[in-house]
């Protein structure tokens, strides 16, 4: 029974039988204690206002801090890539571009040296994640030293003009001296492409990893303190308000609209893990909204994550992962479509690997544009696409050649700078299939098909599989 109906009932009963409420004690002693007690009350619900606010300050403190700290770790990443990347292109092509971004990075920008500063302020020298991150800063100038020996070796194999100052520190050794040129560019390839230079970047990798692991955790741990915190702020003025509710018993009514009921779904809300509805008395409001708050960046933050570990970081679509678990959810009325670029490789070693990744975000930005919002493309691999196409029988197969027709056709648009590509597509129904394996077992080999008839077109496995023609 809702409180407002159970007190009209015990009106309407005493009413009834005649009781009157018996005297008590005087008004005025009623209202003495009753004006200590509200006194001693509301203070004590200010003070836990107060500790509110630090506590949601604290908490946007903190958020700061892993948002700062996590960018830097980024960006020492991000830069070490760029170092990399800048080498390796260097020692490919002899651009003396290349070099000078290079140095710039290295010397100038110095992102890495940067990072590291960054989270010295932040957490002090002693924290494990400031640690990883010098270990990764470690590593990386490890690595710089092995970029600039094998950049030195092609700068003099091709006869470098002007030799930029950090070249000029670098010393050869004998052998490598007395190396002719075309030995010193494939010992110089052999540097920045071998095993050990892989191996070497995985350590970046790996301690960068354990940076951001480190700050996740600890921002997981301020998370859970702040929430408890406020869960106990929350519990704190709901007791402080019950008491007022017994003194001031002449607003009873108000305080129910007001604070109780307001306070009683906050708490169910809160239990249930919801968004709390700013409804009652000003202070209740301000305490829902800083929970709000507080509820809103958690759940960007948990959004955030979910969105980084189920896209592809470089064209946004569903990543291999997603789309697993896509296609386990999603076995019936679907067209799985399997898509390989032609020739990509050639197109990288072509045009280089800066094209590369722009064509593939041109492939994933056609297929998200001409399929339809319940249909979910994935890239599952380096150059391999997938699209999911919900609610779809054979019966639409003209629907189907349609959309991958107008995705060739934006894909033969060079326009926008970027080379031709081709595709080759598989396409299978599952109302021909059943099984998650069989499914795309079966796209697969359309696919397979169309790449032995010369690529550049699309097959449905039906008709590939009955000896059907196919649409291609």
């Amino acid at each position: 029974m809702a409180l407002g109906e159970e007190h009209r009932s015990r009106e309407q009963r005493r009413r009834t039988s005649g009781e009157h409420p018996r005297s008590a004690l005087k008004i005025r002693s009623i209202n003495a204690v009753a004006i200590i007690l509200s006194a001693v009350l509301s203070l004590m619900a200010l003070v836990a206002v107060e500790r509110i606010i630090v506590t949601e300050a604290d908490s946007e403190q903190s958020n700061d801090a892993y948002r700062a700290c996590s960018s830097a770790a980024r960006d020492l990443q991000e830069a070490s890539d760029f170092l990399a990347s800048e080498a390796r292109l260097y020692v490919l092509s002899a651009d003396r571009e290349y070099l000078d971004g290079y140095l710039n990075e290295l010397q100038v920008t110095d992102r890495r040296g940067q990072a590291v500063e960054t989270l010295h302020a932040y957490l002090g020298a002693d924290d494990q994640a400031v640690s990883d991150l010098e270990d990764a800063l470690k590593y990386s100038n490890a690595l710089s030293e092995r970029e600039l020996y094998a950049m030195k070796l092609v700068a003099i194999s091709t006869n470098l003009d002007e030799t930029p100052g950090p070249l000029d520190a670098v010393v050869l050794s004998d052998g490598d001296m007395a190396s002719s040129d075309q030995d010193r560019l494939s010992i110089a390839r052999q540097m920045v492409m071998g095993e050990e230079y892989h191996d070497s970047r995985g350590q970046i990798n790996r301690s960068v990893n354990d940076c951001i692991n480190r700050l996740l955790e600890r921002l997981d741990e301020d998370i859970e303190f702040s929430n408890t915190m406020m869960h106990t702020r929350l519990n704190q003025m709901q007791t402080v308000i019950i008491a007022l509710l017994a003194i001031v018993v002449l607003v009873i009514f108000a305080v129910i609209f007001l604070i109780l009921w307001p306070l009683a779904v906050y708490t169910q809300e809160i239990k249930n893990d919801e968004k709390l509805v700013l409804t009652g008395a000003s202070e209740l409001r301000y305490l829902a909204d800083a929970y709000n708050h507080i509820y809103e960046e958690n759940r960007e933050r948990t959004l955030s994550l979910k969105h980084a570990a189920e896209r592809d970081p470089l064209t946004g679509l569903f990543n291999r992962g997603a789309y697993d678990q896509l296609l386990t959810e999603h076995m019936h009325n679907v067209a799985l479509l399997l898509i390989d670029i032609d020739y990509f490789k050639d197109v990288n070693d072509t045009y280089g690997h800066g094209i590369g990744d722009a064509i593939l975000k041109k492939v994933a930005d056609c297929l998200d544009r001409q399929f339809r919002s319940s249909d979910l493309p994935c890239r599952i691999g380096g150059d391999e696409f997938a699209v999911i196409m919900t609610g779809v029988t054979p019966a639409l197969r003209s629907v189907i050649i349609e959309k991958v027709a107008a995705v060739r056709a934006a894909l033969a648009d060079t326009t926008d700078g970027l080379p031709r590509v081709t595709l080759s597509v598989g396409i299978v129904f599952s109302e021909l299939h059943e099984g998650e394996q069989d499914l795309y077992k079966a796209a697969d080999q359309a696919l397979y098909t169309v790449k032995e008839r010369g690529r550049n077109g699309f097959a449905f496995y039906d008709e590939v599989a009955g000896g059907g023609a196919d649409d291609a």
